[in-house]
C-alpha cells in the first residue's frame, strides 16, 4: 500500500535536503515536499498548513526547525496527523545562547546585506566525519537557493519557541525522534525524558554530532522512515 510523506525542510533548507535519501527508500513511498511561507509566526504556519492539508490526515516528517513545526502543527492540529517524525529536533525553547547568536546575526543582515552562509559554518552543521566538500556544498546550495528574505523571515517568526515537550503524550501515535547523540542543536536529555513519559514514543539516536542527518546518514534515515511509514 502506498504512503505518502509530507515534508517540512529546515533552516534556510528546501527539497535538495532530501535528495540523498530518496534513492534508500521503498518504491511505494510517495513525498510531498512542503515550503516553510514567509513572514508567519507558529501559530499561522500550523493554519497554513491545515488548510493546504484539506481535511487529510498526513504522515508528517519535520526536520530541525521543521520538525518543531510538524510537532506544533501536531499538537494544533492533531486530527490531521496520522504519524510524525522528526528528526534533529527537540521540541524545547531555544537557548539563551542560541537567540543571542540569532539577535547578533538578524542585526548585521538586516545592516549590511545577506552573504550568505559560510562554508566553516556550513561544516559545523556536519559531523566531523562527514565534513565533505559535496554535502557542504549542498548545505551552501540550499542557502544560496533562499537567500536575504527567507533568512530574515525564519529568524524574526520562528526563534521565539515555547517548549512542547510536557505535551508528549498528546502527540500522535506513532511518533517517533531522530537524532544525533552529540547534536548540539538538540536537546537529548528533554528527548529522553519525553520517551519515559511516553512509552508509544519512539527516540532514536544516532552516533556523532552531525546536524544534517539527511544529507549525513541518508541509508540509515531511509530505513527508519520505510519502517514507520509501514506502522
Amino acid at each position: 500500500m502506498a504512503s505518502k510523506l509530507y515534508l517540512i525542510p529546515g533552516t534556510m533548507c528546501n527539497e535538495k535536503l532530501w535528495a540523498l535519501v530518496l534513492p534508500y527508500l521503498h518504491s511505494s513511498i510517495e513525498l510531498v515536499y512542503l515550503q516553510i511561507p514567509r513572514q508567519k509566526s507558529f501559530d499561522q504556519l500550523a493554519e497554513h498548513f491545515n488548510k493546504l492539508f484539506a481535511g487529510d490526515s498526513v504522515n508528517l516528517v519535520g526536520f530541525s526547525l521543521g520538525g518543531y513545526i510538524a510537532t506544533y502543527f501536531s499538537l494544533r492540529y492533531p486530527q490531521r496527523v496520522n504519524k510524525l517524525f522528526v528528526i534533529s529536533n527537540s521540541p524545547t525553547s531555544l537557548s539563551a545562547a542560541e537567540l543571542d547568536q540569532r539577535a547578533d546575526s538578524l542585526q548585521l543582515v538586516q545592516q549590511y546585506g545577506y552573504k550568505g552562509i559560510s562554508r566553516h559554518r556550513a561544516k559545523t552543521l556536519l559531523d566531523a566525519g562527514s565534513q565533505t566538500e559535496r554535502l557542504t556544498d549542498l548545505i551552501l546550495d540550499m542557502d544560496s537557493d533562499l537567500g536575504g528574505a527567507e533568512f530574515i523571515s525564519q529568524y524574526q517568526y520562528t526563534s521565539n519557541r515555547i517548549d512542547l515537550s510536557a505535551r508528549v503524550n498528546e502527540l500522535p501515535l506513532h511518533s517517533c525522534f531522530y537524532y544525533s547523540t552529540d547534536d548540539s542543536l538538540v536537546n537529548a536529555t528533554r528527548l529522553n525524558e519525553m520517551s519515559k513519559a511516553n512509552p508509544e514514543l519512539s527516540v532514536i539516536s544516532t552516533p556523532g554530532c552531525g546536524h544534517m542527518l539527511p544529507l549525513e546518514k541518508p541509508r540509515e534515515l531511509a530505513e527508519y522512515l520505510n519502517g514507520w511509514a509501514q506502522l
